[in-house]
């Protein structure tokens, strides 16, 4: 009886330190990733980040998907995920978010949106699922933004004729769609009285238009002039035929690109005379197109940009999810860097160029992938994505 005691009471002790003993959150954490990209600059980029620094700074282990090209291939990957005993799911691929969502709550797993937004009327219905994470990235706002941005600078400095790349236009990417609008509405209001985009002469009528045709016509817009125009990643023969024609046509000034420009473009570029702007990110690829003056000008993330959503995730899974007021998910913007110059580009990219000392390093996430971080002191924290607020957070 004295020795039953003893036992009794030896597993009790033992019972109590492992009850004393902090869950080990990170060790045994596995995140699975979607992505619909694997092998752009900014994907790899991305990646990096999170499997050179992130992974190895919080102990946690990202298992990829392959490179998705439909629904059909997130769901396969979701239930990868769940098999493998993943937590969360960080989701870089767009095909049908609100089936990943779906699937990801009914498995008890958590989800979050990298790099983008879910629409409104999507936010609406999804804000209050309690594996729903939420989203940062760029608003379809500051997306239309950075396309009249970028379609201004060159307007302004007396470019008339141009050429632009649609990138997932035809296939209803939000972002793409929203760019390209931005690029057309900034020809609409500087092309001169009564200028219009196919009657289209603000912002919602163009975005409209756009969805309604699954395309973007060429033609005079005012006084400027769209002279050419390629959408999709067909990656064939007719394909790359028509990019070399757009880069050929006489008398253009400037190719305007949602995306991708320097990946699908740049070998058409080098010695035409012909300027390449494209929304992507500060990567040494970018930078090198930049320096050997194939790229004019970009609007990008940086590598780390895709910190704050971890930060987030990571919160979720150990029992502090951040919710509003209304118990809502996060929503919130985050925009990009533009460089004009190569000196700028390099100037930039210091600030984010190294696994080691990334835009957001451990030191600076640690304040915000921790217990009882508010969503309001989270919100202020993802707001200041400039390169000037990120130099000031670094310090």
């Amino acid at each position: 009886m004295k020795n039953l005691k003893r036992t009794l009471s030896l597993i009790l002790s033992l019972m109590l330190m492992l009850a004393c003993v902090p869950t080990l959150a990170a060790g045994s954490t596995k995140i699975g990733v979607l992505v619909s990209d694997a092998t752009s600059s900014e994907a790899l980029a991305f990646r990096s980040y999170y499997t050179e620094y992130i992974a190895k700074a919080y102990d946690v282990e990202f298992i990829y998907s392959d490179e998705l090209t439909d629904a059909a291939g997130e769901k396969s990957a979701i239930d990868n995920f769940i098999v493998n005993n993943c937590k969360a799911v960080i989701s870089f691929s767009s095909f049908d978010r609100p089936a990943q969502i779906d699937q990801c709550d009914a498995a008890g797993i958590y989800y979050a949106v990298a790099t983008g937004t879910l629409t409104d009327e999507q936010y609406e219905e999804y804000k209050d699922y309690e594996y729903y994470v939420g989203a940062i990235g760029p608003s379809m706002d500051i997306e239309f933004k950075a396309g009249y941005d970028m379609a201004s600078y060159y307007i302004d400095n007396g470019a008339t004729k141009f050429g632009m790349f649609g990138g997932g236009v035809p296939y209803y990417v939000d972002m793409h769609i929203y760019r390209a609008a931005g690029m057309l509405y900034a020809m609409v209001e500087k092309g001169g009285e009564n200028a219009n985009y196919k009657g289209a002469d603000n912002p919602g009528a163009i975005i409209g238009q756009i969805y309604a045709d699954g395309g973007i016509d060429t033609g005079a817009i005012g006084n400027l002039e769209l002279s050419a125009y390629v959408g999709g990643y067909d990656f064939n023969d007719a394909w790359f035929g028509k990019l070399a024609q757009m880069v050929g046509t006489e008398g253009i000034e400037v190719i305007l690109t949602v995306g991708s420009g320097v990946d699908v473009l740049g070998g058409f570029i080098a010695d035409s005379g012909v300027k390449l702007a494209t929304v992507d990110s500060f990567t040494p690829a970018m930078g090198d197109a930049m320096a050997n003056g194939i790229l004019d000008y970009v609007a990008g993330k940086f590598a780390a940009s895709v910190g704050p959503i971890f930060a987030a995730t990571y919160n979720a899974i150990n029992g502090s999810p951040i919710r509003d007021a209304d118990g809502n998910a996060l929503a919130l913007g985050q925009g990009y860097w533009v460089a004009t110059n190569s000196e700028q580009f390099a100037q930039y990219s210091a600030v984010d160029s190294s696994i080691t000392d990334p835009a957001y390093t451990r030191d600076i996430l640690d304040q915000f992938a921790a217990p009882g971080v508010s969503y309001e002191d989270f919100a202020a924290f993802v707001a200041q994505y400039s390169f000037d607020e990120i130099v000031a957070l670094k310090k």
